[in-house]
C-alpha cells in the first residue's frame, strides 16, 4: 500500500492525470505464458478493470508512463477478489494511431474466500466454517497494443498480463500465477471535461 499511496502522491503533486480507461477480464489460472492460450477456451473468470495515468516523458516514438488501477475478478470456487496497483510502462508508437506497450507493477489484492467448509460438532451435525478474506500482494507484467479510433484521442487496446497473488495459502501455495486478457478503452481527461463544460 506505500507503493500505491506515493504513487498517488507523485502523481497529484506533480503531474496531470491524462486520461481513463475502463477493461473486461479474463483469469485464467496456469503458468505464465505458457499459459496464454488456455485464455481462449479452458477457464472463464470475469473481472473488470478501471484505470487512469499519465507520461512521466513523452517523444515522438516513445514515451514512459505511470498507471493506477483498480480492479475486481471472480474465480469461481475460489476467490472474488479486489485489487489495487501501479505500473510503470514504455509505449513504443508506430504512427500516430498504433502503439506497444510493456509495464511492469505491483499492489494490493483483497481476498474473499468464495469457498464453504464445514465442521461436525458434538451432536453430529455440520456447522458452517466462515472463512475471513485476506489481504495479498501482487506483481504484475503485460505486453499490450492500442490502436486511436478517433481524432479525439480515444483509444482501444488489448493486453496481455501476467499476475502474481502472494501469499496465496502460506506455506502451502506461496504463489497463484494467472494469465488476464484486458479488451477495452481509454478516454482524454479533456474529453470529459469538455463534455461537462457542454453539459453546463
Amino acid at each position: 500500500m506505500l507503493f500505491l499511496f506515493s504513487a498517488f502522491h507523485m502523481a497529484e503533486g506533480k503531474k496531470t492525470l491524462q486520461y481513463v480507461g475502463f477493461a473486461v477480464n479474463n483469469f485464467v489460472t496456469a503458468f505464465p505464458v505458457s499459459g496464454f492460450p488456455k485464455l481462449f477456451y479452458s477457464q472463464f473468470h470475469p473481472g473488470i478493470t478501471v484505470s487512469t495515468g499519465f507520461n512521466w516523458k513523452d517523444k515522438p516514438r516513445n514515451s514512459w508512463s505511470q498507471s493506477f488501477k483498480a480492479a475486481y475478478f471472480s474465480h469461481r470456487y475460489i476467490q472474488r477478489s479486489f485489487t489495487l496497483y501501479s505500473e510503470f510502462g514504455y509505449r513504443y508508437k508506430l504512427g500516430n494511431s498504433v502503439g506497444l506497450t510493456a509495464a511492469l507493477g505491483a499492489g494490493y489484492l483483497h481476498m474473499i474466500p468464495a469457498t464453504s467448509q464445514f465442521r461436525q460438532n458434538d451432536n453430529g451435525d455440520w456447522d458452517r466454517i466462515k472463512l475471513k478474506s485476506r489481504p495479498q500482494g501482487i506483481i504484475s507484467l503485460s505486453l499490450g497494443i492500442d490502436y486511436k479510433i478517433n481524432e479525439a484521442g480515444n483509444r482501444i487496446f488489448l493486453r496481455y498480463q501476467n499476475m502474481l497473488q502472494t501469499p496465496f495459502v502460506p506455506g502451502y501455495v506461496p504463489l497463484l500465477p494467472y494469465n488476464v486478457l484486458h479488451l477495452g478503452f481509454t478516454m482524454p481527461v479533456s474529453q470529459l471535461k469538455k463534455g461537462g463544460n457542454n453539459a453546463k
